[in-house]
């Protein structure tokens, strides 16, 4: 007979079998003796967890003789055929190979006819989330309202890849990564049914290995002994995978926590020169690191977890490390883990982590520099290489004694004023036409994009608190833009200021626009209008009205202006 590998041969075959998912086991078996067993299930979570084994035995529960029963016989011939994968009414189907659309409507023709010789036709569709979007739409109407006599059985490790249709329409169990000591137990009794001898220690580290995966680590078991023969020890273990193991690793952790760079970097390349894998050693300090930030945040848990060997090194460590600094080297040490796994040269990668790691405690924190500022000690001083310079000790200065003939004083500076930035204010004696001026000049320095236009208003008289200024006609919307309440007080502060009492603008609009007044010239004869090859002059251009209306609406001004040149033939 042919070798059969503990994966396949310590396969569960009842619900009494699995390891590590109480919660389903608990809610499937309450379904089948209520009965009320849903038309399909989605069983999502990671590798190894048991979710094909999980939806077999569920299989089985509902097919066996005198059934649906949850404590079936496995040695049905039923139960036997569903193992074997003979059964004619419970198809696994490969939904990485099956993904088309075509094999969804073969599957929705054959789920319409009875089942051949069981009470339900149950379909098994492992890694459902490689069907296509097509697929899954065909799948739908009969995912929803299926024949009586028909079941699914879905099993994902990538559930969020499955659309949330067949959500909706399907009961999700959610496997959880199996622990560490439920793993460590199966495979020891694994080892006891095989007749093999095994370590505690040697079985927690396959177990660590296998990052919550029951089928990773019998397979690593299973490899272990290939190798090795029938006697595993932690030594065999720590060979085969390239580990350290607690006393290298804690060992190193030391020099890290006291900063010896150099003694770091020499047990580095020891493990390194030994064959050791950069990648497992970064990954055991995290697992150590993280031992004693549990440890001293709840020192019952890591007792419950950890081996007596193991643990004593982890009391150490959290003696000599404070908590926030535990803190900081596990979160640096996980983005080291990061690069390393994409890393090209992965020992070199590995060098540089440890040594700014081995500085870590020369760094200052924050709380630090808060909690020393708040009780006024004196502030912590790193040196240029980022070690604690030196106190200097603060001589007292000695007095300066009095000159004999003391200097004759010279007459102090005459300080110069300095050159206001805005127009000073007016006498009490200003007129309100001054006032009006001097109220200009300053909302044209406060807001110089419309410096040209609030200097084309005119004082026409002030009535009592009401000063009334007119605006062209055509200045509509600037009279709204004066008398916004952000532009408004710069105008009556400054004749508040000039005139001594509080007045409020008035603008009146006046038709035709209002002009400076200018002495009387003889009229200049009638200007041509430029023909397409004549070019305006750089005032008659600044002064376009549609070009004033541009830099209005976009708050704009014009820097240089420089006409085009005459197209030469």
């Amino acid at each position: 007979m042919a070798y059969e590998v503990f994966a396949r041969k310590y396969r569960p075959r009842t619900f009494a079998q699995i390891v590590g998912q109480p919660h389903i086991v608990r809610t499937l078996a309450g379904a089948i003796r209520q009965g009320r067993v849903a038309q399909a299930y989605l069983f999502a979570g990671p590798r190894g967890t048991g979710k094909t084994s999980t939806a077999r035995i569920l299989a089985k529960a509902l097919e066996c003789t005198g059934g649906p029963s949850v404590d079936f016989d496995p040695s049905d011939p039923i139960c036997l055929e569903i193992d074997s994968g003979r059964c004619l009414d419970v198809l696994e189907i490969d939904g990485a190979s099956n993904n088309g659309v075509e094999q969804v409507r073969e599957l929705r023709e054959s789920a319409r006819f009875a089942p051949a010789q069981c009470r339900f036709k149950i379909y098994v569709i492992d890694e459902v989330h490689m069907l296509t979007q097509a697929a899954f739409n065909a799948l739908l109407k009969t995912l929803e309202e299926p024949p009586a006599h028909v079941k699914f059985l879905f099993a994902t490790t990538e559930p969020q890849k499955v659309p949330a249709t067949v959500h909706s329409r399907c009961q999700r169990f959610d496997f959880r990564r199996i622990s560490e000591k439920e793993i460590a137990a199966h495979l020891s009794s694994l080892c006891t049914a095989e007749g093999l001898t095994a370590d505690s220690k040697a079985l927690a580290l396959l177990a660590r290995n296998a990052e919550g995966s029951l089928r990773d680590a019998e397979g690593a078991l299973d490899q272990v002994v290939g190798f090795y023969g029938g006697e595993l020890s932690e030594e065999v273990v720590l060979e085969m995978f390239g580990m350290a193991g607690t006393g290298p690793i804690a060992a190193l952790a030391r020099q890290i926590a006291e900063g010896a760079a150099a003694e770091a970097l020499h047990l580095l390349h020891g493990l390194l020169e030994s064959g050791k894998e950069a990648m497992v050693l970064s990954r055991e300090l995290v697992h150590l690191f993280r031992n004693v930030a549990v440890y001293q945040a709840a020192p019952a848990l890591i007792r419950e977890e950890l081996p007596a060997s193991e643990l004593s090194e982890v009391e150490a460590l959290s003696r000599a490390l404070p908590p926030e600094t535990t803190l900081s080297l596990l979160e640096d040490l996980t983005q080291w883990e990061g690069r390393l796994r994409v890393a090209a040269n992965r020992n070199l990668l590995l060098e540089v982590g440890i040594l700014e790691l081995t500085h870590h405690k020369e760094k200052v924190s924050l709380e630090r520099l808060l909690q020393e500022l708040s009780s006024g000690g004196p502030l912590p001083v790193l040196s240029s290489v980022g070690t604690p310079a030196p106190a200097i000790p603060k001589e007292p200065i000695p007095a300066i004694p009095e000159p004999a003939n003391p200097p004759v004083p010279l007459a102090p500076p005459v300080p110069k004023e300095p050159a206001p930035s805005l127009p000073p204010p007016a006498t009490a004696k200003t007129t309100p036409e001054e006032a009006w001026r001097l109220a200009v000049d300053r909302f044209a320095q406060k807001r110089p994009l419309e410096a040209e236009s609030i200097q084309k208003s005119r004082f026409l008289e002030r009535r009592g608190d009401i000063l009334e200024v007119a605006l062209p006609k055509d200045f509509r919307q600037k009279a709204a833009y004066f008398t916004d309440p952000q532009n408004r007080p710069i105008l009556e502060d400054a004749l508040r200021e000039a005139l001594g009492d509080a007045v409020t603008v008035d603008f009146l609009l006046i038709d035709p626009p209002i002009a400076p007044a200018k002495k009387e010239r003889p009229e200049a004869p009638a200007k041509k209008a430029p023909g397409p090859e004549e070019q305006r002059t750089e005032e008659e251009f600044r002064n376009d009205p549609l070009i004033q209306e541009a830099l209005r609406l976009f708050e704009a001004r014009i820097v240089s202006a420089t006409p085009p040149q005459p197209k030469t033939t």
